[in-house]
């Protein structure tokens, strides 16, 4: 299952309303920003090394980079044949 690594202040948020406007089954692991420092914590760099956000990892995938997400989950997604995948495809026209 596709999971995405949201970090509290990133830009994950992007990815986290792809993920619903498509339907896609995610789950989702939250990170919280050090408050004094805004870095985020030791956990996110086990999946990232900068510690970046937002990544996904789908099984042995792991992807980092809004724009690489989004093109990933629209080219893996895009195929289903459900009410939801084909309204967003028109929508985005």
């Amino acid at each position: 299952m596709l999971t995405l690594h949201h970090l509290n202040d990133s830009r994950s948020q992007r990815i986290l309303w792809l993920l619903e406007e498509l339907g896609t089954p995610y789950e989702m692991k939250r990170y919280q920003r050090d408050a004094v420092t805004r870095l985020a914590p030791p956990e996110l760099t086990k999946v990232h090394p900068l510690g970046k956000s937002p990544v996904i990892t789908d099984g042995d995938i792991t992807i980092a980079e809004s724009g690489a997400i989004v093109d990933y989950i629209i080219r893996k997604w895009e195929g289903r044949d459900d009410a939801g995948a084909r309204q967003c495809r028109v929508r985005s026209l």
